[in-house]
This record gives C-alpha cells, structure tokens and sequence, in this order.
C-alpha cells in the first residue's frame, strides 16, 4: 500500500491536535472506567507528543469516569513506563519492542520487557541521514571528517547508527579521522545543527516526512542519504530486528530529487497484557470508529487504514484489540515475538 503526505498538508495538520469533545463512542456496555489511564507520549512539540495529546482528548470522551494523563516519554521510555505500570498506554517503535523483548535494548539486558501488547500501528519511521541538499556528502563513507549528530549514547538512533557503521566496516573513530566529530546532541541541538549550518549530517530513526526537519528547510534544503543495497540486507541480517527496507520517495524534502533506500520500522501504540481485555477493545474501537477525527491530530496518521492497523507490531496484539479487529474483517499479522 502507498501512502503519499503532501508537504503543505503535512505542516498545516502538525499542529491540530486538539479534538471535539463531541467524538462518538459506540453504545457498548463495558466494565467500570479505570481510575487513571496514563498515556506514554514524547518531548513537547514532538509528534508523539502530538499524537498522545489527541489521543487523550479521545480517551475522555471514552471514558468521561477516568482522569487522563498524557505523559513525556519515548519509544524507549514508554516501554518501561508501560510494562512497569507507570502508565497505561505508550507509543513506540517495532524495533524498540523487538530489542527491548530480547533484552538488547541499553536499558533492558537484565530486564526483558515482554508483557506489552500491541493495539494498533499509526505510521511508519525509518533511518534518515539529513545532509544540506548541496552537500558533497554522497555516502556513508563521505561522512569521515564531518560534524555529525546521532543522538547521545544509549539512544535508538545512536544504536542504530553505530550498528550502521558496523556494516560498512567502520568505527566512531573512523569518522573522526581529520578533524571530525560525532557530537552528543538532544534532537533539538541536532536539528538547530543541521539549520544553521553548525553539523554537516544528522542521522535519526524518525518519522517521515519529520515535520521539525520539514520546518529546518525554511534555512536550507534537506536530503536524506540513500544507502547501499548491500549494506541494507546486511544490516538487516545483522541487526534488523523490528527493520525492513524501505524506499524513502522523492520530494519528501525540499533536496530530495531522488528515491533514497533505507531501512524502517512502523510505530504503534500498545498497553501492558495486564490492561483488561475490556479497556483493551474499548481504546481499540474507539480510535477506530473516531478515525477521521483523530487523523486531524496529524498528518502522518493518515497511514492508518484497514491494511495498515493491525500490522507490523512485532510484538502480541492485545486479545482485546484481537477482539474487535475479527469483529471488523482487518488482518492482523502473526507476533513475530514469541
């Protein structure tokens, strides 16, 4: 299925995130509304932020009885805030739940998180290298002596970009040859980087199109850097868990005049096995018969259609959300996480 984001509907949509307190809600008899329902977002301004914020406007609506709370997080985070109890709901990644499920995630080797569940994918991410679009950086190995961000270490994206470095043969140290740097930024740094000219490259497993890199081309042009063919299946051999190749479209950004190939992962929302299987359908359903209204939140959930919202989890899907998904004909894939 292709799904296209026109770059202007993609700005204008970013910032509605506000829903009608007016959202129908199936007349389904249900258990008692929780006392709280916790929901796991992002950094303030981010799309998960976003994304979390019009799903707490639709959850009151759902459940007028409970106090809903919309909490700061992460991929990562939101995987131990959910499965330790400290929140209900969170948003994150297929390959943040894969590593996390193994134990191989930074935060987790002692500690396997394998008691999320999964509800229902919203959009897709995938690595991205933003160099200016008239930078003479062509490669992975064009990045040697260069002013790079990944992030700070133990993050997603640091992770993922070493491992990218592992398949090219390379090291941290090898970038820095000649005056380079691999600098420890938060994405806000990064992106303020990349806008004045400060980083020659930045790299992020992130949505696409990223509507705060939509908002750097207002300085400069972006493109993302098309990786090699061979590197990607080797990658994906390698350290794929959660990944699948991806072919990143022209004009997703301004500099962006040809496909570039990548490797992806889709983002979902999901909830403990311990959420009732109750709570689990009425969440499920409710964003499902609201969609229209939700897709309001932000452009990049137009994804979200019959063929899309019960696959690529990785993880179990919830046997509420199971439920109410054999109830509407939508196909839902295998755990691949077992």
């Amino acid at each position: 299925m292709t799904i296209s984001f026109k770059r202007r509907t993609m700005i204008a949509a970013t910032g509605l995130f506000t829903l009608a307190a007016s959202l129908s809600v199936g007349a389904v008899s249900y258990a008692d509304d929780p006392e709280f329902l916790n929901i796991g977002g992002g950094p303030s301004g981010g799309t998960f932020n976003v994304v979390a914020t019009g799903l707490g406007d639709l959850m009151r609506t759902a459940f007028p009885d409970s106090i809903i709370g919309v909490q700061p997080g992460g991929s990562g985070p939101n995987l131990l805030r959910v499965s330790s109890g400290e929140a209900d709901l969170g948003i994150t990644s297929a390959s943040n739940a894969a590593d996390a499920w193994i134990g191989n995630d930074p935060a987790t080797p002692d500690a396997p998180i394998q008691n999320v569940r999964g509800l229902m994918t919203f959009f897709p991410s995938a690595i991205q290298i933003w160099v200016d679009a008239n930078s003479d950086i062509q490669s992975i190995d064009d990045l040697i002596g260069k002013q790079i961000s990944a992030g700070q270490p133990g993050q997603t994206s640091w992770n993922a970009f070493t491992n990218l470095l592992n398949v090219h043969g390379m090291t941290i140290e090898n970038l820095e040859a000649n005056g380079g740097k691999l600098h420890h930024l938060s994405w806000k740094e990064s992106q303020e980087g990349l806008r004045n000219g400060q980083l020659d490259a930045v790299m992020w497993v992130a949505l696409y199109p990223h509507s705060t890199v939509l908002a750097t081309e207002t300085a400069r042009e972006i493109r993302v850097l098309s990786l090699d063919e061979a590197k990607v299946d080797k990658y994906l051999a390698e350290h794929g868990s959660g990944f699948e190749k991806v072919t990143l479209p022209v004009g997703l950004y301004q500099g962006q005049t040809e496909t570039a190939t990548s490797v992806g992962t889709k983002t979902f929302l999901f909830a403990s096995n311990q959420m009732s299987d109750e709570i689990a359908y009425k969440v499920t359903s409710t964003i499902w018969n609201n969609l229209g209204k939700f897709q309001q939140t932000h452009a990049l959930l137009q994804y979200i259609s019959p063929e899309t919202a019960g696959r690529g989890m990785l993880a179990p899907i919830h046997p509420g959300a199971a439920k109410f998904y054999s109830e509407q004909n939508i196909p839902m894939d295998e755990p691949a996480l077992k």
